[in-house]
């Protein structure tokens, strides 16, 4: 975070706990209203944040801001056989068996240090340079198989543990053309690692069901964009802008057949191939009064891959549309502040990408989803403002390549003196 007081330090620790995660799923459905056999998988997750900034404004003509982060969170995948696939309670057991087959997990952690400066050139042009270095690790994979009758461990794997190095740089220039109209443009490479269920999680593969991979790469992204920003009132300022990025390394949902079909065989998150997306951005913000005001966000956008064919899997060569990219985003909210609270509500919209898809060969479908999610603050004491939010609040459930996570929750602690 950035203020406009002197020396300003400050400090925030989060929490986010999801134990929603996970699915069921049917063993040879006779019918489609089917409540036999099957099986559960549940996959909750824990992440901690700790983050610090240290701010000194108005050195020269330099304001320059220092800071650092942490970041680790862990997940932890269960297989279970259920009586009724439907019910994740009607869990099989026997002697010596819990009902767990199946057991997948693994840590990462991220440490970040950054520096910007902003340097105000003249009066009308500012310019901001910044770097920031990522120390990023997976750790602690592992893979364990159960008997389902007895319980017993019959086979055991441990990923090696792997670390990544990278550095971003970022430059922007802003012009003032006049007291309420901004011109930017800036440059910035980001680095972007995966988020652990496509690293450690296993769904099986017999029927073509997603397995681990403890080999993925995180993705490294460049992004160039140009914009205005014009204050049409005093409570009201209106953006826009175009951008392009371009992102390596890109993680695709890949399916393996059985070799010499064209039947899944199993499927894995792979790094496959580049990446390049286009699109405007308009947003307004416009306040009511002391206390209420709200926001509107929304972008256009659509982009191609690249990538080359590889054998037994759905890759073919390609420099075509990228389908995985949704055309149409949209936030916006209302937001309220009273004394030392502050509490706001936003909604999320996300496009369907939908089309025959021609990378693969295959159609897809990921769906369209609007959802809702919240945030309340509050000041305990000068500088200590502590956070709950939930993401998803109204519980949607939505596909994106598989079941996404339902509802989740968030507590932080941020102390600034």
């Amino acid at each position: 975070s950035y203020n406009d007081n002197k020396n300003k330090f400050s400090a925030n620790f989060g929490y986010l706990d999801m134990k929603s995660n996970g699915y069921s799923s049917s063993s040879s459905p006779k019918s489609i209203d089917w409540n036999g056999a099957g099986t559960d998988s549940f996959y909750p997750g824990e992440t901690y944040n700790f983050d610090v900034q240290k701010a000194w404004d108005n050195v020269g003509k330099h304001s320059i801001l220092v800071g650092g982060s942490f970041k680790q969170e862990s997940f932890d995948q269960l297989r279970k056989y259920l009586s009724n696939w439907r019910d994740h309670d009607s869990v099989i057991t026997g002697q010596g068996n819990s009902g767990v087959y199946e057991n997948h997990g693994g840590k990462a952690r991220n440490i970040a240090l950054f520096v910007q400066d902003e340097y105000q050139i003249s009066d009308p042009l500012t310019m901001y340079l910044g770097v920031r270095y990522d120390h990023f690790t997976k750790m602690d994979g592992k893979s364990r198989y159960y008997d389902k009758n007895t319980g017993a461990l019959t086979r055991a794997l441990d990923y090696d543990e792997v670390s990544y190095n990278e550095i971003s740089p970022k430059v922007a220039f802003d012009y003032k053309a006049d007291d309420s109209t901004n011109y930017y443009v800036s440059y910035g490479h980001s680095f972007n690692p995966p988020p652990l269920y496509q690293v450690y999680r296993d769904g099986g593969g017999s029927m073509g069901g997603v397995v681990a991979n403890p080999d993925l790469d995180p993705e490294t992204s460049n992004t160039f964009e140009i914009g205005m920003k014009k204050k049409l009132s005093r409570q009201t300022n209106l953006g826009i802008s175009l951008y392009q990025v371009k992102t390596d390394d890109k993680i695709l949902y890949t399916t393996h057949y059985k070799p010499g079909t064209t039947t899944a065989e199993y499927k894995k998150y792979e790094n496959y191939g580049t990446e390049k997306r286009r699109g405007v951005e308009f947003s307004v913000d416009h306040k009511f009064n002391d206390n209420w005001g709200t926001y509107f966000n929304y972008a256009w956008q659509q982009g191609k891959v690249k990538q080359n064919a590889v054998a037994g899997t759905n890759l073919k060569d390609a420099n075509s549309a990228d389908y995985g990219i949704p055309k149409h985003l949209l936030h916006a909210g209302v937001n309220y502040n009273k004394d030392k609270f502050n509490a706001i509500l936003d909604c999320q919209y996300v496009s369907a990408r939908q089309a025959p898809d021609d990378v693969t060969g295959e159609y897809g479908a990921e769906d369209a989803y609007f959802i809702v999610n919240t945030a309340f603050n509050y000041e305990l004491a000068k500088g200590t403002v502590l956070q709950f939010g939930i993401n998803n609040l109204f519980d949607k459930e939505f596909y994106a390549s598989e079941a996404t996570s339902g509802r989740t929750y968030n507590v932080s602690l941020r102390y600034s003196f």
